[in-house]
């Protein structure tokens, strides 16, 4: 398997390239879950990115991010002033936080990588508290309508694509319990070639977005979804 990207990479050009150095429509339903599933603060947004979810939570509680790169953490203090942004894991505070957030994270790292990440999860969340994680899934249905073209590949940084069941292990294993499961649906229409806006396939999905509920099956979709809980010991 691929090792990680070193934290550099993830600089100013890589964020013009994908696109997502600003806010977008997905965070709402992030924090619509999290208040849902997960439950209140403190938050950590783990791999926080640019800041905007960090921001969206500090609405809703005291919140921080990590993020390894230097460039997206000095962003991320810009996006959400106020709102602590560490850049080692190791500097968060122990049994400090009640949610976290992990979105699209865990596909940048390798195993090894990832398995610490989940470790140190453990560690800064409290007995019972709970994480809100999304990555791709390449065994759904997304892939298989997209194929080649699939979202799932357009980043070379995804260096570890599991299915949803894979990941479910792996979390289990990581000392994780799983609240609930389930996915984004198909929302990266069209599919095929009639016109977006006529592409059907996306009704589920943005029903499930409106709803701020989980209810779409592992698998019908673009990405896996999971709430988690610190239950092991």
């Amino acid at each position: 398997m691929s090792t990680s990207f070193g934290p550099d990479h993830y600089d100013e050009a890589y964020y013009a390239e994908n696109g997502q150095a600003g806010d977008r429509p997905a965070l709402r339903w992030y924090v619509k879950m999290v208040l849902r599933y997960v439950g209140r603060g403190p938050y950590l947004d783990f791999g926080c990115g640019t800041g905007h979810l960090v921001r969206r939570l500090a609405e809703h509680g005291p919140a921080s991010g990590v993020e390894v790169s230097a460039w997206s953490a000095e962003a991320a203090r810009r996006t959400a002033p106020g709102c602590p942004v560490y850049t080692s894991p190791g500097d968060l505070p122990t049994d400090g936080y009640r949610g976290l957030t992990a979105i699209h994270v865990l596909e940048h790292l390798d195993d090894d990588t990832a398995a610490a990440a989940v470790e140190t999860w453990r560690r800064v969340l409290v007995p019972g508290g709970r994480a809100l994680v999304a990555m791709p899934d390449p065994a759904g249905r997304g892939h298989a309508l997209a194929g080649e073209r699939w979202n799932g590949f357009a980043d070379p940084t995804h260096v570890n694509l599991k299915s949803h069941e894979e990941w479910r292990k792996f979390l289990v294993h990581g000392g994780f319990t799983i609240v609930r499961e389930g996915s984004d649906g198909l929302w990266d229409v069209p599919y095929g070639r009639l016109p977006r806006f006529l592409d059907l396939r996306a009704v589920p999905s943005f029903v499930q977005f409106c709803s701020g509920r989980l209810f779409l099956n592992p698998g019908e979709g673009e990405s896996s979804i999971f709430v988690v809980e610190n239950t092991a010991t």
